[in-house]
């Protein structure tokens, strides 16, 4: 059975398969094991379908048939997640945004997180939300937290300095200052969000993901860094608050983004891939 307990084990063993694989799955408890066609399985993935004979939640069978197509077809990837209301907004003006998205989304949520080695937030993000940015509610890995914080302005007193996982900040401040399991990367003003992204680059890897905010998934799609967007769209309309994303005015609409796209249902929302980059 697919659980909490081990979804992000299914998860890691698809996202290390080969492109070309026929993948096969013996699953018991917390256990799963990839094994052969002539042996007993009870799920299998043939180009890209799933196959089930097992018991598992409407929730964890959308969260794979929107991830394992992503993972068959692509061994590199920079992901952007936004989830909005219908006429896209991510918050109030006064910053509160919770919930906008079905609570059930989170575990979604820490699915993405789980397959991704790093992961990105703005440093108001950070301010507005405390985040934990870990993989707590399905029991995966931790991605590397990565922080965009121009100003230096974050303290101690939020939660990711206090849990004992490492992060990176990036700034352009010239402040000296000590923030506890964080190391602090210095950049030049100039031409900020490229020095970023030369930096990540180096990092070497695979799957990164977007989470927020506004200013910085915009920041980074202006820059072509970011290969699939994703909408998790709630069937409400707020009618006012803080824009999804707030891309470079244009003046044609030949110029407007109109990528790949494909889309799933997640718990009575709209979820819609948009594949900037391929």
């Amino acid at each position: 059975m697919i659980t909490s307990q081990n979804i992000a084990k299914l998860l890691e063993n698809i996202k290390n398969s080969k492109e070309t694989e026929n993948l096969y799955f013996s699953i018991s408890k917390s256990v799963i094991k990839k094994t052969t066609r002539n042996k007993k399985h009870n799920l299998s993935l043939i180009k890209n379908n799933i196959e089930t004979d097992f018991k598992i939640s409407s929730l964890y069978k959308s969260i794979l048939d929107i991830l394992i197509p992503i993972l068959r077809k692509k061994k590199k990837l920079t992901i952007a997640q936004l989830g909005q209301s219908i006429d896209g907004r991510i918050a109030l003006n006064n910053g509160n945004s919770h919930y906008i998205n079905n609570k059930k989304g989170i575990h979604y949520l820490h699915c993405l997180r789980s397959i991704s080695d790093a992961i990105i937030v703005g440093s108001n993000t950070i301010k507005k939300d405390d985040p934990q940015l870990t993989t707590r509610k399905i029991k995966g890995n931790n991605p590397r937290r990565i922080i965009i914080d121009g100003s230096l302005s974050l303290t101690n007193n939020y939660k990711i300095f206090n849990d004992g996982y490492k992060n990176i900040i990036f700034t352009k401040s010239k402040k000296n200052k000590i923030l506890n399991n964080t190391t602090i990367i210095k950049l030049d003003k100039k031409n900020f969000t490229k020095n970023i992204i030369d930096q990540i680059n180096k990092l070497e890897y695979r799957y990164i993901l977007i989470e927020g905010g506004s200013k910085t998934i915009s920041e980074l799609i202006n820059n072509k860094y970011i290969d699939l967007l994703q909408f998790i769209i709630a069937p409400i309309v707020i009618g006012s608050g803080i824009n999804s994303l707030n891309l470079k005015e244009i003046v044609n609409l030949n110029k407007a983004l109109r990528p790949k796209f494909s889309y799933n249902i997640l718990e009575k929302e709209l979820v819609v891939n948009l594949f900037l980059n391929s």
